[in-house]
């Protein structure tokens, strides 16, 4: 089996930008792109393989119970933590076909399609980093890494920042943390590297292999098992794969029932 992680966008008609991180549970990823939702799903055909994991940066379960709302439960327990996300109505029911479409185009491989959210990970990373403790997620061994600092750590902005410069900049962080040796990855061919040569929609092509990467990590955790990768939510409520340490899983899971 292997893990495909997949940055999309949230309409089913915009062309281009769907990028599909491919890795293995070693940490060797490539990256690859389809034009269109069509392409896409002849890709995971042809990569998936049985018991593939395969993560879509788009939610997926809990928008039949929005009831006029435009974030499930889990989205405000994940904005209470301080990890921002974009309301859930905006997606409609787009997560939800497109996971019925990829079991139906993988069916007899049991494949398992579940949500992901790529600036989770990355607001993880970003603060282990920040506190030199990036190193313990591949030792698995330090239960308790985060603090309430980590609710208002604000990592770099790599997409919506609009000075070009700062921007690249942002992206060159963000290289740099997907590439650190702690996290024991390689990239065949090499991940991209920002340019303030690149034109607007290079970078943003860039971006989507950064976030599709970051969907790998944290499925890599998860197929092997790490105590780091956490389901925050359930099908009702909506459930994402996140990087969370027992302190922020707890913090969640308090805050899913004060919602309920």
């Amino acid at each position: 089996m292997n893990i495909i992680s997949v940055d999309l966008p949230w309409r089913e008609d915009k062309k281009g930008r769907r990028t599909l991180a491919i890795a293995d549970l070693r940490g060797n990823i490539k990256t690859i792109s389809a034009s269109d939702d069509n392409e896409l799903l002849e890709l995971l055909r042809d990569n998936a393989e049985p018991g593939s994991i395969i993560l879509l940066d788009i939610p997926i379960d809990g928008c039949d119970n929005l009831e006029g709302k435009h974030f499930r439960p889990t989205d405000k327990s994940l904005a209470s933590q301080g990890i921002s996300i974009l309301p859930t109505s905006k997606a409609k029911d787009r997560g939800k076909v497109l996971k019925e479409r990829i079991q139906d185009t993988n069916r007899g491989k049991k494949v398992i399609v579940q949500e992901v959210y790529p600036y989770a990970t990355y607001k993880f990373l970003a603060y282990l980093k920040d506190k030199k403790l990036l190193q313990h997620l591949a030792l698995d061994k330090f239960h308790t890494l985060l603090d309430d600092g980590f609710r208002t750590f604000w990592p770099l902005k790599y997409k919506r920042e609009r000075d070009r410069t700062q921007r690249v900049k942002n992206m060159k962080y963000l290289y740099s943390l997907v590439t650190n040796p702690s996290l024991g990855l390689k990239f065949l061919p090499p991940l991209g590297y920002p340019d303030t040569s690149y034109t607007l929609h290079k970078l943003n092509e860039l971006c989507d292999e950064y976030d599709a990467c970051l969907g790998a990590i944290v499925g890599i955790c998860y197929a092997n098992n790490s105590s780091y990768a956490c389901i925050a939510g359930d099908s009702s409520s909506g459930n994402i794969l996140i990087l969370a340490d027992l302190w922020l899983a707890e913090q969640i899971r308090l805050k899913s029932q004060s919602i309920d």
